[in-house]
């Protein structure tokens, strides 16, 4: 038996005492903030500008991309692990996943644009729901884009003005970041 005795005044003391994170966990954290830090060099500058992060933390991974040497990279990688620890890490992922093509947000997004411009095309009531869901639309363009697709459409040639259509839906789509059930359903 190995039981800890404490006097009886202590019992209890330690039970609601929370000391945070083992040294464990926070180590774990900080290489895996350090390898998601590093990762963003893969990223090009385009998909870069696109997420939450600092102008140094920019700065170093640039900087990561144009270094050859295996101790400066070395060197560099610790920095940005330094770095990552003044970032919103959370927001960096979840920036990251609305990039990855494959994560399913994507792909339900995808599947949504798709049904909003198949709707588009075929039903004259549907550029009125599509308005009403997203309010931020430029409606001139869509209705200008909205006619090249249905003209496309009438001759039985699907291509470039349903491919814009599409495009367009999907940045509208994208740009209120649709969380709620109003937009998802264009029938």
């Amino acid at each position: 038996m190995s039981e800890h005795h404490l006097p009886p005044d202590s019992i209890g003391e330690h039970d609601e005492e929370y000391l945070g994170p083992s040294k464990s966990q926070v180590k774990r954290e900080a290489h895996a903030a350090q390898a998601l830090g590093v990762g963003l060099a893969e990223l090009d500058s385009e998909a870069l500008d696109r997420l939450p992060i600092t102008d140094r933390l920019r700065d170093a991974v640039d900087q990561l991309k144009a270094t050859r040497s295996r101790g400066a990279a070395k060197r560099q990688r610790q920095y940005i692990g330094r770095l990552m620890r003044e970032e919103d890490v959370e927001a960096i992922e979840t920036a990251l996943r609305r990039l990855d093509p494959n994560s399913p947000e994507n792909q339900r997004r995808q599947m949504q644009a798709e049904a909003w411009r198949d709707a588009l095309i075929e039903d004259h009531e549907a550029i009125t729901r599509f308005i009403d869901s997203y309010p931020a639309v430029d409606v001139q363009h869509l209705r200008q884009l909205q006619r090249s697709a249905r003209t496309e459409a009438a001759r039985e040639e699907y291509g470039k003005a349903s491919r814009a259509l599409f495009l367009e839906v999907r940045d509208v789509i994208e740009a209120a970041g649709d969380m709620n059930d109003e937009g998802t359903n264009p029938a």
